[in-house]
Order: C-alpha cells, then sequence, then structure tokens
C-alpha cells in the first residue's frame, strides 16, 4: 500500500480520537450543569 494512504488512515484516527473526547468533556460539561442546576417540577394547581 501506499504511504499515503497510511497518512490518511492516521490522519482520520487523530480526528475521530479528537472528535470522541471533545464528547466525552462535553457530555461531562452537560452532567455538571444538570447537577448545579436540577430540574425542579412545577406543582400542577388544578
Amino acid at each position: 500500500m501506499s504511504i499515503d494512504f497510511y497518512k490518511a488512515l492516521e490522519i482520520s484516527g487523530i480526528g475521530l480520537a479528537c472528535l470522541f473526547i471533545f464528547m466525552a468533556i462535553f457530555f461531562l460539561f452537560i452532567v455538571g450543569i444538570d447537577k448545579m442546576f436540577p430540574f425542579k417540577k412545577e406543582a400542577d394547581d388544578k
């Protein structure tokens, strides 16, 4: 196989790894926000 294919595979692997790292950080950020400001259900006055 050509060296270009392996370079492209390496670059796409790094890109996917960065994407999953970003998604994990974003998920932890959302979980942290949810812990800081929990959902409060309003009482129904019927």
